[in-house]
């Protein structure tokens, strides 16, 4: 059985909360978000399954006390795979400015991809738009007011929470370290 990472667990209670309450927080501002930075740096920091289950557990809990849509399963699939996304960065060197500006690249990338995704969504799915190319092509239209507010908070959360949960980061190994330096020696032994 392979042991759960204090740090990872830890890490990972942490982004679902700024995922969370980030969104939570930032509702009066359409499209400027925490989740992308959270499913990010859930692939980046975390890898693995945590890709995919810190984006849907933050997303999951929000929409218990909010509610979602009919294009929930658009919306949900689209942080899953940003998370996905980000196990490309997994590995980096999280102090180097190229880290948080790849990280900015991506939260690019990923607005794009959730614009896309979504607001194919509500075509398919919604009763907005009649469903041809025409359709299609006004529920683009009627979205790019939201991408450019997605674009534009990505440029700033992912950045600026980026550089901070990377000093978080650093900052539970070191309380790890200290935790295991001033473990007494028969510890783990049982009585």
């Amino acid at each position: 059985m392979k042991k759960i990472s204090w740090k990872k667990l830890s890490f990972a209670i942490l982004l679902v909360t700024f995922g969370t309450l980030g969104r939570y927080l930032l509702l009066d501002f359409p499209n400027i978000e925490t989740m992308t930075t959270t499913a990010l740096l859930a692939g980046a920091m975390l890898g693995g399954g945590y890709a995919l289950a810190i984006p849907l557990l933050s997303v999951a809990v929000f929409d218990i006390f909010y509610g979602n849509s009919s294009i929930l399963l658009f919306t949900w699939s689209a942080w899953a795979v940003i998370g996905l996304i980000g196990l490309v960065l997994k590995g980096r060197k999280m102090k180097t400015l190229k880290f948080t500006a790849s990280m900015t690249g991506l939260g690019m990338a990923s607005s794009l991809l959730f614009y896309f995704w979504t607001n194919f969504g509500v075509w398919l799915v919604g009763s907005f738009y009649p469903r041809t190319v025409e359709g299609l092509i006004s529920s683009y239209i009627a979205g790019i007011p939201f991408l450019k507010m997605q674009l534009i908070g990505n440029l700033i959360v992912v950045p600026i929470a980026t550089v901070t949960l990377s000093f978080v980061w650093k900052g539970i190994n070191s309380f790890q370290v200290k935790l295991l330096k001033n473990k007494p020696k028969n510890a783990d032994i049982a009585r």
